[in-house]
């Protein structure tokens, strides 16, 4: 499951990655044929580059949530819910033994 996710989550940030250098490619073809100058090809660049950072960002965070419910639904423990049944049957454990 966690390696699925992963490869979701990888797919989806190598699309972002291959549209960020077309749209780089773009400008500069842009700024060669006269059409923007290198300062606002530069500036168009990097607004794209912050908008696709932001665009992988809420991706990832789309991705876990996702996850974070199915698991809900599926009905396996969180990692929180294991640690804490865990020291509970280590506790009890201990007091049978002791």
């Amino acid at each position: 499951m966690e390696e699925t996710l992963k490869n979701i989550m990888y797919q989806g940030l190598g699309v972002i990655s291959i549209t960020k250098d077309k749209i780089e490619k773009a400008v500069n073809e842009l700024v060669e044929k006269g059409k923007l100058t290198r300062e606002e090809g530069k500036k168009f660049a990097d607004e794209i580059g912050t908008e696709t950072r932001k665009a992988g960002e809420e991706f990832k965070d789309n991705v876990k949530e996702t996850a974070r419910e199915w698991i809900e639904k599926s009905g396996i423990p969180s990692r929180e819910e294991f640690e804490s049944l865990k020291a509970r049957v280590e506790a009890l454990e201990q007091k049978l033994n002791g």
